[in-house]
């Protein structure tokens, strides 16, 4: 009997690259070997779920991936917090932007005192409540919108000149 669990020996396979050098049969039995420990073991979902989504791989499965990272972050599973959140964050085809729970989670991976959580919260929303990129950008639409209606309001000016002068 090994003394590291099976989710561990998975997760090396995985994020160190090794599944790169395996076939994909062993990779799909160490998918399987997962799913099995993930069951009673919330990191293991983390596991199991950064290894559907490797991208460009045959056994590359958003779904899954997906399903089983967002399980082991309501079970509590503080490891899964900010992958969840950049999930939502950044969106993929399968899956829509949704930046109120990209922020929910990230601010409660920020607030554990993680500190790459803690960055991406302060730099997208700041002091977590009006601040950060979210505030900025309102700001540069707001003056976007101010420049539009000035440089309309100069095209009618000009116009009446014009008419005026030709009057």
């Amino acid at each position: 009997m090994s003394s590291t669990p099976s989710y561990m020996d998975s997760a090396n396979l995985f994020l160190a690259g090794l599944a790169m050098a395996g076939t994909t049969e062993k990779t799909l039995k160490a998918l399987d070997d997962m799913e099995k420990e993930a069951k009673e073991t919330p990191a293991a979902k983390t596991i199991l779920g950064l290894g559907y989504l490797l991208e460009g791989k045959p056994w590359y499965d958003f779904k899954r991936g997906f399903q089983a990272i967002k399980d082991a972050a309501e079970s509590d599973e503080p490891f899964c917090w900010f992958i969840l959140g950049s999930l939502y964050l950044n969106g993929k085809p399968e899956l829509p932007k949704d930046p109120i729970s990209a922020k929910y989670w990230i601010t409660k991976d920020a607030d554990s005192g993680y500190k790459d959580a803690v960055v991406i919260r302060d730099i997208k929303w700041g002091d977590g409540k009006d601040g950060g990129l979210e505030k900025d950008n309102r700001r540069r639409m707001n003056v976007k919108w101010v420049l539009l209606g000035l440089a309309v309001v100069g095209v009618i000016i000009l116009m009446l000149l014009g008419i005026l002068i030709r009057l």
